[in-house]
């Protein structure tokens, strides 16, 4: 059996290479690059034939057309999905090998273990905590929901749930200023304003469900600011979405400026014009 990398990019000069480094197991790895206009492309070729290169367009909102180009190239009859965040550990990654391999291997869905670093931390306590992920799937159980982002990867099969391992697992190090995780936060929330699945009061509701799930089941609180900053940055999350959603559906800022505006210039000129009539008077 064997298995492709899907690696979706767009200026990770930064990060690219210590992510290739770790997926130079796979039999193929697919680099979706949205046009980068850092060094990216060119660490990547560095890399030979093992990693091919495809482009696409970057978009101001999540487009889940990456996900299409992938599947249309890949090879392979299993995938990892990784990011530039990603790095995994050697030991998982053999892990991963021997059971794809094994003819007694009757799942479609690998769930490994999982770290999601968040602005540096990463604890029980996040909102953003989970042991597992599923990350290695089989191609053929994949299917693309069109305008979905969090979701936008479907998949239904049989699962297996690896034992969780805090050092042998795939490590997400995501957000790493505060400005990057706003830029992130606000390129999803585009994309999930386009999903009709998601009305404006299931985006509201999920706000409180969110924040009631992080003060009684996570106890984010109970790490001090760090918990604080934590709860807030995941809810902030939620918070544009559902801001998003508002602005599709109410909102009329430019009409409603474009109207304050006339109105205003037009009180300007008849301001002008009475001006020049009280001139003219005076001279007369």
């Amino acid at each position: 059996m064997s298995i492709s990398a899907f690696l979706p990019v767009f200026n990770e000069e930064k990060r690219i290479k210590n992510t290739l480094n770790s997926l130079l197991w796979c039999d193929e790895i697919i680099l979706v690059d949205k046009k980068s206009t850092d060094k990216t492309v060119e660490i990547a070729s560095s890399f030979g034939s093992k990693v091919k290169i495809l482009f696409m367009d970057n978009s101001l909102s999540y487009d889940t057309s990456e996900w299409q180009l992938f599947l249309n190239n890949c090879s392979c009859e299993w995938v990892v999905l990784c990011t530039a965040s990603d790095v995994i550990h050697p030991k998982l990654a053999n892990t991963i090998v021997s059971l794809i391999e094994n003819n007694n291997c009757h799942y479609d869905v690998i769930n490994i273990p999982f770290r999601r670093y968040v602005l540096g931390l990463e604890t029980k306590r996040s909102p953003w905590y989970s042991e597992l992920s599923p990350k290695v799937l089989r191609k053929s159980v994949i299917s693309i929901k069109k305008n979905g982002v969090h979701d936008a990867l479907q998949f239904a099969g049989r699962e297996l749930n690896l034992k969780n391992n805090i050092e042998h697992c795939m490590y997400h190090l995501t957000h790493e200023t505060v400005d990057i995780m706003m830029e992130t936060h606000i390129r999803y929330c585009r994309g999930e304003s386009k999903d009709e699945s998601i009305s404006i009061s299931k985006s509201a509701l999920r706000v409180i469900k969110e924040f009631i799930r992080i003060i009684f089941l996570k106890k984010s609180f109970l790490l001090g600011w760090n918990g604080i900053m934590l709860s807030f940055a995941y809810l902030s999350y939620f918070m544009m979405s559902f801001i998003y959603k508002w602005e599709k559906k109410y909102g009329n800022a430019q009409e409603e400026y474009k109207r304050i505006r006339k109105l205003i210039l037009d009180e300007w000129e008849i301001n002008n014009q009475n001006q020049e009539s009280k001139l003219d008077k005076d001279l007369n």
